[in-house]
């Protein structure tokens, strides 16, 4: 058994005693899945981490990667869910999305957020799904096997990483506050904002995946993330990590997140305020 396998299998193991002692939760099943489909996508990545053979581009754009292996991942994720929940609705990145029906449950997969790291072998990337119903995320995984990180939350059970509960940090300063900025694809984002930001904000990085630095948010690493441009895949399992870890995320207008939300602010909470001012007098 690999060491992500026993990450997974004592994740799993802690999951368990959770529901025991918690019978009014009625996700099990649900994260149950999440979390195996996760282990079993990671699988695909670990063995191509850094060599996923051909690459291509998506509608011509040199800044939007997808290789097979991400098409792979989608497809085993997609099987494990359409096995437990042959009804549910699955939105996917690489691959169509199931046709609509009555089912007010929809699953959201990013087989590989930040697939330009994995290219490279970079090790912030992630395999991300998560599955919403008319609330908003019930639950949500993010897995990282690069760094042997599996990241997941239930509504109402905590935040956890690799079994230990997450707390967003306590800074209340954004003079020394230390978080993340993305600008999406659009380059010029960038360009606009990051002369502004500076201004503001003590430290930015960018790491070219949401998923993974929204949830740097909710361990605590960062204090928050910002981003410019971004679709519901990329943040579906990792907000609802970051709520259950005492955070805040929202559009760039304050307005609770939906699945059309294209601009994210990811917090403490204590910031949130300030930035939403600071990112409305963005350009």
């Amino acid at each position: 058994m690999s060491l992500c396998q026993s990450v997974i299998c004592g994740i799993l193991s802690l999951y368990h005693h959770f529901l025991y002692n918690n019978p009014m939760i009625k996700t099990d099943a649900y994260l149950k899945t999440a979390l195996v489909a996760a282990a079993e996508g990671g699988k695909l990545f670990e063995k191509y981490f850094g060599n996923p053979g051909k690459v291509e581009m998506k509608f011509h754009d040199p800044r939007n990667l997808v290789t097979e292996i991400d098409r792979k991942i989608e497809r085993l994720i997609r099987q494990r869910i359409i096995k437990k929940f042959p009804d549910h609705r699955i939105v996917g990145e690489e691959l169509e999305s199931s046709k609509p029906s009555k089912q007010v449950l929809v699953w959201y997969i990013d087989p590989i957020d930040g697939t330009a790291n994995f290219i490279r072998g970079f090790p912030f990337c992630c395999v991300s799904l998560a599955l919403w119903d008319k609330n908003g995320p019930l639950v949500g995984v993010v897995h990282n096997p690069a760094l042997k990180q599996t990241f997941w939350a239930a509504r109402k059970l905590g935040a956890f990483c690799n079994g230990k509960r997450m707390k967003v940090s306590k800074e209340n300063r954004l003079a020394k506050a230390f978080g993340g900025y993305g600008w999406g694809r659009n380059i010029q984002n960038a360009g606009k904002h990051f002369p502004e930001l500076v201004k503001d904000l003590n430290k930015i990085r960018t790491l070219g995946t949401t998923a993974l630095e929204v949830v740097m948010v909710a361990k605590g690493v960062y204090d928050f993330h910002l981003q410019a441009e971004v679709n519901i895949w990329d943040f579906a399992a990792a907000a609802l990590i970051l709520e259950e870890a005492g955070g805040k995320i929202t559009d760039w207008h304050g307005k609770n997140i939906t699945p059309q939300t294209k601009k994210l602010i990811a917090s403490n909470g204590k910031t949130h305020k300030q930035l939403v001012n600071i990112v409305n007098k963005l350009a």
